[in-house]
């Protein structure tokens, strides 16, 4: 590492060193990540839909502890 590298990093806060702990971990990964296609900004919408799909990020919108309100919940909007 070089010395102003290290000057640098003694000037972060605790939550900023573990940014860029995190960063450096992507780094890494990034080298080896065999799809590198994903890592453009030339990804297509419907290519980036399915990533996301795939990903199960949003798995627990479907879950049942997510319904809060019923369809008998409020009043009917008048218009």
């Amino acid at each position: 590492m070089t010395k102003q590298l290290l000057q640098t990093m003694e000037k972060l806060t605790p939550q900023e060193l573990s940014e860029l702990e995190m960063f450096a971990m992507f780094l890494l990964a990034k080298r080896n990540l065999k799809i590198a296609e994903y890592l453009t900004d030339e990804i297509s919408t419907q290519e980036l839909t399915k990533l996301v799909e795939a990903s199960a990020g949003f798995d627990w919108l479907s879950s049942s502890k997510e319904d809060a309100y019923s369809i008998d919940d409020g009043k009917a909007v008048e218009w």
